[in-house]
């Protein structure tokens, strides 16, 4: 549903919605309030597509709701979705209400932690996001410097902590916030880990990553994390190991080929995936369970000549051979003077692409199943795409489709943010069934059957889906 051709009613701001707009504000009541009716992701994706005009509705019916937890959250989740990073500062009002829950606080925090980063500082972060408490919980405390990251300047005002507590400390080093020299300290000793340590590990390598052209990485975090990426680690902490050494262009084809999904964090862009092209084929291995990531690695890591060359290979797997005709079309749009591809790939549509980016324009086959592709193809066909906008629309498909290599740091993201807040509640546990209780990490200020994370889980899993806009910083290079 669209808000364009709205008429603002005298009563709202120039460009908002308001509850008089009855058939947006009866779609947010039939998806995320209505018992029989509730679909919250359907609810949570139009509040995404209708922007900033839905965020006074949203808070009008956030205000109408009383003290039900459960639907307050809900609505509360869709308006902050709705603000984005362009009405942050409504968002900020709302939180200097003293009468702004607890809970509420740590879902505005977990989204803005699972969002994009903010381009300006927020003055008084700290005190508006945590209210009037003095110390806030271990729970928002963790939300919070966990949101942190997104916002340049939040380092002052952290409110201190009063115990060492791995996730607080977690998410300060994910943040590049202050922490206890000795602690931190003691959290990397890897041949005796502290209880828990391996989620500072991981927010450590992740608030580590190069944010700075021309930068170089201290020496001993390169021997931390080539020390991480090993066997005897858990996955998620040598994903974040992989994820960290591929940003820092320290990678190499040396020794035996890595699991499938330990290789895809490592080859996380073009750079990497020529460093990597030892390990890198035309045709998925054996135990290759999602070849897909791998195949646009592929096909960054050879030339272009090669990859055409090798088509009657990779063109015989039909979980691939899209994967790989898209990546090389946005390749051959990149180049300056493209050897012109004269030979057919029956059965793939976007072969067509390849075709036109290399200066031939062939004849169409049948049409893309992506919507978005397809009208690529037929603008193509029509000589109305210009190759930049026909480059971008590429690159997009492939983050849609989950199989952009800048997905990988993204995912590593994602679930920290889950295993620092969400993971040790009733219900997270079925994201490590196989963990007992004891390993799992939950912060406490929240019990982990309260019914907060009943509309905290769902809205994690709703954010973490690949969906537009590719944050710049993961686009190929």
């Amino acid at each position: 549903m669209s808000a364009q051709g709205r008429t603002a009613p005298a009563t709202a701001e120039l460009g908002s919605l308001s509850l008089r707009d009855e058939r947006l504000r009866e779609a947010f009541d039939r998806w995320l309030l209505a018992a029989v009716t509730r679909d919250l992701a359907q609810g949570w994706q139009l509040a995404l597509d209708v922007g900033r005009p839905a965020v006074p509705l949203l808070l009008e019916m956030l205000a109408n709701e009383k003290a039900n937890l459960g639907r307050r959250l809900a609505v509360l989740g869709a308006a902050v979705l709705a603000a984005g990073t362009g009405d942050v500062e409504r968002l900020f009002g709302w939180l200097d209400n003293r009468a702004t829950m607890h809970e509420e606080r740590i879902l505005v925090a977990m989204i803005w932690a699972l969002g994009p980063r903010h381009a300006r500082p927020q003055a008084d972060f700290w005190a508006r996001l945590c209210g009037p408490v003095k110390q806030p919980s271990p729970m928002l405390g963790v939300a919070g410097r966990l949101a942190a990251a997104r916002f340049p300047g939040s380092a002052a005002g952290v409110p201190p902590s009063l115990d060492e507590d791995v996730g607080l400390a977690a998410a300060a080093a994910f943040a590049d916030l202050p922490l206890l020299t000795t602690y931190a300290r003691g959290l990397w000793n890897l041949s005796r880990p502290e209880r828990h340590a391996e989620l500072f590990w991981r927010a450590a390598l992740l608030g580590a990553l190069p944010r700075n052209v021309g930068a170089a990485p201290a020496p001993e975090w390169l021997e931390r994390a080539r020390e991480l990426l090993g066997p005897a680690h858990p996955a998620a902490v040598r994903s974040c190991a992989a994820v960290f050494l591929q940003r820092w262009r320290e990678v190499r084809a040396e020794g035996p080929r890595p699991e499938w999904w330990l290789l895809q964090d490592l080859a996380g862009d073009g750079s990497a995936a020529q460093s990597l092209a030892a390990w890198l084929g035309p045709v998925p291995q054996p135990l290759d369970e999602e070849p897909g990531r791998l195949a646009v690695a592929y096909a960054l890591s050879r030339s272009t000549e090669t990859v055409v060359a090798e088509r009657l290979q990779w063109g015989g797997d039909a979980r691939v051979r899209r994967l790989v005709a898209v990546t090389l079309a946005y390749r051959l749009l990149g180049e300056d003077a493209p050897t012109p591809v004269d030979v057919a790939l029956p059965g793939v549509p976007e072969w067509f692409l390849v075709c036109w980016a290399s200066g031939r324009t062939p004849n169409r086959e049948r049409p893309s199943d992506d919507a978005q592709v397809e009208a690529a193809i037929g603008l193509a066909a029509a000589g109305r795409l210009p190759r930049p906008a026909a480059r971008t629309v590429l690159e997009e498909a492939l983050w849609r489709w989950g199989v952009h290599p800048g997905r990988s740091a993204v995912e590593a993201e994602q679930r920290l943010v889950r295993d620092l807040l969400l993971l040790g509640s009733g219900i997270g546990g079925k994201f490590a069934p196989h963990l007992p209780s004891h390993q799992i990490y939950l912060p406490g200020g929240i019990d982990k059957d309260h019914a907060f994370f009943e509309i905290a889980i769902p809205l994690w899993e709703f954010m973490s889906r690949p969906r537009l806009p590719l944050p710049p910083e993961h686009r190929l290079r």
